[in-house]
C-alpha cells in the first residue's frame, strides 16, 4: 500500500512539473502568404517575412475575385409536360438537357 501511494505521489509531481515547450523553430516557422496562379494559397514553409522565393515580388496580396452566379431551377418542362427541377447556374436559366 505504501508502494502505491509512493508511486502515485511521484507521479503527480511529475505532472504538476511539466511543461508545454515550444521550440523556437515552431515560432518562427510559418507558410508563404502569396497567392498561385491557380488562385490557391502557397504552402511553401519560411523562416523569416511574409512571402516565400517565388512571391517575394508581390507588393500586396492578391485575393482571387469569384464571381458567384445565383442558382436556379430550370425552367422548361420535361417530356412528361412536368416542371424540370433540375438547378443551373448558366445565364440562359436552363439545365443541361434543355440547352439548344
Amino acid at each position: 500500500m505504501k508502494n502505491k501511494i509512493l508511486i502515485l505521489g511521484v507521479a503527480m509531481s511529475g505532472l504538476v512539473m511539466s511543461q508545454d515547450v515550444t521550440t523556437i523553430s515552431s515560432l518562427t516557422d510559418s507558410t508563404c502568404i502569396g497567392i498561385t496562379t491557380k488562385n490557391k494559397n502557397c504552402k511553401i514553409k519560411i523562416k523569416k517575412g511574409n512571402f516565400c522565393h517565388y512571391h517575394a515580388n508581390q507588393d500586396t496580396i492578391k485575393f482571387p475575385t469569384v464571381i458567384i452566379k445565383p442558382t436556379v431551377v430550370c425552367g422548361k418542362n420535361t417530356s412528361k409536360n412536368t416542371p424540370c427541377k433540375n438547378k443551373t447556374k448558366d445565364t440562359s436559366g436552363h439545365c443541361h438537357h434543355h440547352r439548344d
